[in-house]
């Protein structure tokens, strides 16, 4: 409490200035809806106030090109950018963690259940900035440190199969974060971020008190010819765990260029750089100390990542874009044992052309080829590897009166250290308008994920707990089927407006060789035990259920009450829990703590919830997040000789809870306003995964200046 008595007082005179300056100006400011940040009008003109027109809304990811979210054949949800600011974003995560079905767990994306918990290996969502993938060639896996939460339009979630268009890594979904139009006229903010964690003396690992602090902006604008937008961000992160924190600097610009003598050319090239220091923390010491790790075992990174993209767009009756990328990922692992080196680097070559055309006044195609080279050299998976992955794809959409039709196909190659496999993928969907607006869709999708290098060679340990190669990993396949009905609503009376949207799916995912992470004592019978996580194909599993979700706005005598919420129910279930682990002479449901059907490392219910109220001055929100407890995890972490207090916890349901943020902000003046936080506002601490508690109540502050 000392520190929430520090920051008080370091806000009332900012609020006192604020209003000092309202009484001499005699100009209210009215805080408007920003684009990226906050704005302010010198009127009282709630007209300007941001119109939340959700059907009409302009989409790219669903099919590479521009489309209206009523039209849309699959499911999607939009997190607009006021959450990102408002929620003072430091990681892209903790804004995405506040969409309806999304999990995310150890930096692993998770859309309606699709994936359980695998540490830092493969991902079942793409994720991407402005259609480009942003995982790692090596690993598979989100760098959610390196992406951008500055300069950023919308986040696009897209919750089915976008094998077709996006390839293997997105056969659970595709995550794409579209950067902000760069215009003539000039837009910049830079932001200071402070904050601390209010750790339980109970949980206190050492006496330093744990801050967070650090600086991002942006700025953008068209030169003529020219756009130019940069932004940054350094951050320095203490976290509440032992050997957790995270210590960067990034730097990102786009640069374009319309040739005069080609109007319809346009070249860009983008990038970004990150260096820092971080570390990472996997298991608990015991419940007791659930923020010590386990024999506390510290793992630093000493890493940097950079990428450069040269990009070419024509933009005539045949639109065509072609896109590389060159992405270097290179890590110093220091984990106190010399003979136990996890060091890692690789280069990701990364080319895909794309071409659409309208034909007619009905059809649109798009195809393209995708090409992709990954070296990596790493102690970490046994010494060097390399992979190649080629694929084709074409889709043709077809709209009339009130229809939306769909229909796709992609060829899969991949090859990995000369072995090969190869797969054709499909997909269909459709969209009808029944009235004024509402919308029903239908959509198929498949699925086709080649493991990653991390999952296949890494071996390494910490402590006395492994992480094991498994070479003989089978590719999974997946068919995603949802059918689903949006309706918007939009009412205008002299007091003001009310609209927004209500959305109802049924969704189903069945998965054949699917790959899990499973933690289990590896070493044949009478051996000295060998206990570690290591990837494995599970038998045949069925994820089923449904979601609900409604986003909007009402506007009132100059106030605003906006909202962003949803339910989502699965039901995950293993088909034959008695059928034998390839590779293995184990059963699922010799690996499970219940050996019934249910998946491992699930969550049945999953609610997410956003409202935020303006008047004038002043901006009020409250989050809220709740995901059930696991209701099946690997039978071995509840043996008390293996990890301590894993048992415990679970069997006295200390396995999920209610978290609710709250934020407020107002402006200083024209030019400079600030934000605060408090998350997890009611200490709710529970255990999120085995062996490891989830995180404790946080302040935070945000000053954001316009330039």
């Amino acid at each position: 409490m000392k520190h929430f008595s520090v920051l008080i007082a370091t806000l009332i005179p900012i609020f006192i200035s604020a209003t000092a300056t309202e009484a001499l100006n005699n100009k209210p400011f009215t805080r408007e809806t920003p684009l990226i940040r906050s704005a302010f009008l010198t009127t009282d003109d709630t007209s300007k106030l941001e119109n939340f027109d959700y059907l009409d809304g302009v989409v790219i990811s669903t099919n590479k090109g521009f489309t209206k979210i009523k039209e849309s054949t699959v499911g999607l949800s939009i997190l607009k950018p006021y959450l990102i600011e408002n929620k003072i974003t430091t990681n892209i995560n903790s804004a995405l963690e506040q969409v309806p079905g999304v999990v995310i767990n150890d930096d692993q994306i998770n859309i309606r259940n699709g994936s359980g918990w695998s540490y830092g290996a493969g991902s079942r969502v793409m994720m991407c900035i402005d259609d480009m993938p942003m995982i790692t060639g090596d690993a598979g896996s989100v760098p959610f440190s390196f992406l951008p939460s500055e300069g950023i339009s919308s986040v696009e979630v897209i919750k089915n199969a976008g094998s077709v268009l996006y390839g293997s890594s997105a056969v659970n979904g595709v995550v794409n974060m579209r950067s902000a139009p760069i215009t003539t006229k000039a837009e910049g903010q830079m932001s200071m971020i402070g904050g601390f964690y209010d750790v339980p003396t109970a949980l206190e690992f050492s006496n330093k008190s744990r801050y967070l602090y650090g600086l991002h902006g942006f700025y953008r604008k068209k030169i003529g010819r020219h756009s130019i937008s940069v932004n940054w961000n350094q951050l320095n992160d203490d976290s509440y765990r032992m050997g957790d924190f995270d210590n960067r600097v990034r730097m990102g610009w786009r640069y374009g260029y319309e040739p005069a003598f080609l109007p319809k050319l346009k070249l860009w090239l983008n990038g970004n750089i990150q260096r820092g220091e971080s570390g990472s923390f996997l298991l608990w010491e015991t419940d007791q100390k659930a923020y010590t790790s386990l024999d506390n075992a510290v793992t630093k990174n000493t890493g940097s990542r950079f990428y450069i993209d040269p990009i070419l767009e024509w933009n005539g009756k045949w639109r065509h874009t072609f896109q590389n990328r060159y992405f270097e990922v290179s890590n110093d692992i220091d984990n106190g044992d010399p003979n136990n080196n996890q060091d890692n680097q690789s280069q990701y070559y990364y080319s895909e052309w794309r071409s659409s055309k309208n034909i007619g006044s009905h059809f649109n195609y798009t195809g393209g080829m995708v090409n992709s080279y990954t070296l990596s050299q790493s102690p970490l998976f046994q010494g060097d590897h390399s992979a190649r992955n080629h694929a084709l794809y074409s889709q043709v959409s077809y709209k009339n009166r009130g229809w939306v039709g769909e229909l796709g196909s992609r060829h899969e190659y991949f090859e990995l250290d000369g072995k090969s496999r190869q797969k054709p993928v499909f997909r269909a969907g459709i969209n009808k308008q029944l009235g004024r607006a509402t919308f029903i869709r239908a959509s198929y999708g498949e699925g086709f994920r080649f493991p990653s290098m991390a999952e296949l060679f890494t071996l390494t340990s910490t402590g006395n707990v492994s992480v094991l190669p498994n070479p003989n990993l089978e590719p999974e396949t997946s068919q995603n089927i949802e059918m689903g009905i949006k309706q918007g609503f939009k009412v205008h009376r002299s007091w003001g407006s009310f609209s927004g949207y209500f959305d109802a799916a049924y969704y189903r995912l069945d998965v054949q060789n699917l790959m899990e992470y499973t933690f289990n004592n590896w070493a044949p019978s009478g051996t000295f035990p060998v206990l570690g996580f290591k990837s494995i194909n599970v038998s045949p599993a069925r994820i089923q259920g449904f979601e609900l979700e409604s986003g909007g706005d009402v506007q009132f005598y100059k106030q605003q009450i906006r909202w962003f919420l949803g339910y989502t129910y699965s039901l995950p279930m293993v088909r034959d829990t008695n059928a034998i682990l390839a590779g293995t002479a184990l059963r699922y449901a010799d690996l499970a703590s219940d050996p019934t059907a249910f998946m491992k490392y699930r969550n049945r219910h999953i609610i997410r919830a956003d409202v935020e109220y303006r008047i004038k001055l002043y901006t009020v929100g409250l989050s809220y997040r709740y995901e059930s407890g696991f209701e099946n995890v690997d039978r071995i972490f509840l043996n008390d000789n293996v990890i301590m207090g894993v048992n415990q916890q679970y069997r006295s349901g200390q396995i999920s809870g209610h978290v609710f943020d709250v934020r407020a902000g107002m402006p200083i003046n024209e030019k400079l306003d600030i934000m605060v936080q408090v998350r997890n506002v009611t200490q709710q601490i529970f255990m999120g995964r085995p062996a490891d508690m989830s995180a404790p109540r946080m302040y935070q502050f945000q000053l954001n200046y316009k330039f």
